[in-house]
């Protein structure tokens, strides 16, 4: 008798992981130090203002670890100084999935933050 169901793939993780782009968020990371940089704060002093008791937060932030949490996108942004929509507007380009961006933003024809 022949086995006819699909073989699952060997590693589940792999495939729920799928959704998580190093290369785009260390980018993110990156864009997010130099305006940090450029407001005159160390990750110790962003920390403080973004309520995070640890710096290295922030750290895993600049250096793609971790993301911004999604409650605290429009304290960020504040923060850093840009307009809180545009910069919702590029966690989800550098945070979701590429198709994300690009079903929710099809017809705008602003430009983003970053582009």
């Amino acid at each position: 008798m022949v086995n006819d169901t699909p073989l699952k793939p060997k590693n589940p993780k792999k495939a729920k992981n799928l959704r998580y782009d190093a290369q785009r968020r260390t980018e993110f990371g990156q864009i997010l130090k130099g305006l940090r940089v450029a407001a005159g704060l160390t990750q110790e002093q962003l920390a403080g203002l973004v309520q995070q008791e640890y710096f290295t937060f922030i750290s895993q932030v600049e250096t793609g670890r971790c993301r911004i949490p999604a409650q605290d996108t429009e304290l960020w942004a504040r923060i850093l100084g840009v307009e809180p929509q545009a910069f919702a507007k590029e966690c989800v380009r550098f945070y979701e999935p590429v198709e994300y961006y690009q079903v929710i933003y099809r017809d705008d024809h602003k430009s983003g933050m970053f582009s």
